[in-house]
């Protein structure tokens, strides 16, 4: 007989396209997936996935067993939620590091007040997310999603600095400024290619590990930073500068979603969240 437990890293390994992944959405070990397909593997006489550099690709059998798999877990669940009723549906949330989640709270609140009873659960990786708050380019493909807004970069200085009485600032004006870098930014290599193709030299004088603490450096004198929008603040010390660029740099913030109750999607497909 078959177990429930390897199904599960199965079905996970077969949505994630990764053993790594697949660990990381169980909150096991590597070796503890990969262990499990290798028993269904032999249990059933049948190859599974077939592995490469990239990830591992589901065979005809795996696409087989991942139907069945799904089916049997599904009736598994239902057949417990018939004498064991729970009101409390726990979905786990990851928000992306640079996302400022105070600007989507009423979403949130909007997914906590539906229908059911839900508690969310804030994980470190949205392998392990049935919602997330994240920029489109990061977005795995297992996740539907609903576009929130479009965000642009705004450079940070003190408010002593030459800069500040600027309305707007332009690529040429950075040469040779110090800046605080933001190795979390999405948008940071395209930031720096402009840059280069300017032939503008710019230095850093360290890194933030988020971006207010960029803004309490910047603050302090250490340098001027690239800030997303949503984090702009009402500081009198800090001045935000428009950069004007031919091709301004944004990224799309959007709430992703899988896996989740019928009433939870109707409120995130049908609810205007910006």
């Amino acid at each position: 007989m078959i177990e429930v437990r390897p199904l599960t890293y199965f079905i996970s390994a077969y949505e994630e396209g990764s053993i790594t992944a697949a660990a990381s959405r169980c909150f096991i070990a590597q070796p503890s997936v990969t262990h499990a397909i290798k028993t269904l593997e032999i249990s059933l006489g049948v190859k599974l996935f077939e592995r490469s550099k990239r990830g591992i690709k589901p065979t005809a059998d795996g696409h087989k067993l991942y139907k069945l798999a799904s089916d049997l877990l599904l009736q598994n669940q239902q057949l417990e939620a018939a004498f064991i009723p729970s009101n409390v549906h726990e979905l786990n949330l990851y928000v992306q590091p640079d996302i400022n989640i105070e600007r989507y709270a009423n979403i949130l609140e909007l997914i906590k007040n539906t229908p059911i009873n839900v508690n969310l659960f804030i994980v470190d990786v949205i392998e392990q997310a049935q919602i997330a708050l994240i920029d489109e380019q990061l977005l795995p493909p297992q996740f539907k999603f609903k576009g929130l807004n479009q965000e642009g970069y705004k450079l940070i200085v003190h408010k002593d600095h030459p800069l500040a009485k600027n309305k707007t600032v332009g690529l040429n004006e950075l040469q040779g400024l110090a800046f605080i870098e933001r190795p979390y930014c999405t948008n940071r290599k395209a930031f720096e290619r402009l840059i280069s193709d300017e032939n503008i030299s710019i230095t850093y004088q360290g890194k933030a590990i988020h971006d207010f603490q960029l803004q309490g450096l910047v603050k302090l004198g250490f340098g001027v930073a690239v800030i997303p929008e949503s984090y702009i603040q009402k500081e009198c010390d800090l001045k935000y500068i428009p950069i004007v660029l031919n091709n301004p740099i944004m990224r799309s913030i959007v709430l992703a979603y899988r896996k989740l109750p019928k009433s939870v999607v109707a409120v995130i497909e049908g609810t205007s969240l910006i």
